[in-house]
């Protein structure tokens, strides 16, 4: 079974402090425990399911680290606890560098050039969510992006070998062109993040995505290359406190179940 992975990237600046308790409880949560669901019952070390997670800032002296990653997990619990302990602080007025978040989750992954960069793939295994609560930077910026092989000039996001400057949306061109999906979380409905979504999703048959948001005022938008998120939002809707979802929970790591008592007492 092909190996499946996870990259979540989230900007640490305070704009997002305020909702990351709902982002991680209502929508990766769900999220992550459906797309370790088949691995279950297979222990963690031998588990086809990886998980990392990229966080990014914004340029200026009151921000920390631009960009910072981790490696990678088959530890959901881990996981769960990296994004439980991510610290929000710094960013201000400034746009995020979104552009370089995504850069970086884009060379964690082993590379697999799809086959046609327009046709959206249904089964894809690596998948990014990209966590946004700031308009992108809208300069472009030297990053390292990986180099597209046979494709067309006007395909292409690198088309001079001596152009290095991009910006979010340049980036995001990249994930379809291997393999990797690319899905959306915003507390606010800000065109630039849906635009961002677009960049990296351009099938251009393909109807709008629904939006699977609980939360008012929420941008949710799920790669239809990414079943098990969408799965897990659109069942996610109908838990409840019955008997099925306790059995579910169980199932759960430690600190997941935590998670679950506190969006029962809410």
């Amino acid at each position: 079974m092909a190996a499946k992975r996870l990259i979540v990237v989230v900007e640490s600046t305070a704009a997002m402090g305020p909702y990351w308790e709902t982002i991680l409880r209502d929508y990766l949560d769900k999220i992550i425990r459906c797309f370790g669901e088949n691995d279950s019952t297979v222990q963690n070390s031998c588990s086809n399911v990886e998980f990392a997670l990229v966080s990014y800032n914004t340029h200026g002296c009151y921000s920390g680290c631009l960009v910072q990653r981790t490696g990678w997990t088959r530890d959901p619990d881990v996981f769960f606890m990296w994004l439980s302990s991510i610290p929000f602080s710094g960013g201000g007025f400034n746009d995020a560098v979104i552009a370089e978040g995504l850069a970086e989750a884009l060379v964690m992954f082993p590379n697999s050039q799809s086959g046609d960069p327009n046709q959206q793939n249904v089964d894809m295994h690596q998948h990014c969510i990209l966590v946004a609560a700031s308009n992108p930077y809208p300069l472009q910026t030297p990053i390292y992006v990986p180099q597209l092989q046979n494709l067309e000039q006007s395909e292409t996001i690198d088309s001079f070998p001596g152009n290095r400057l991009y910006d979010a949306e340049a980036v995001a061109k990249a994930f379809p062109q291997f393999s990797i999906s690319l899905s959306v979380i915003c507390p606010k409905e800000l065109p630039k993040i849906k635009g961002i979504y677009n960049a990296g999703n351009r099938n251009s048959k393909a109807a709008d995505p629904p939006v699977l948001a609980k939360t008012p005022h929420f941008l949710i938008l799920i790669s239809e290359g990414f079943r098990e998120a969408q799965g897990a939002l659109k069942v996610g809707e109908g838990y409840s406190n019955s008997s099925e979802s306790e059995k579910v929970a169980a199932k759960w790591p430690p600190v997941m179940q935590i998670v679950q008592l506190i969006s029962q007492a809410t």
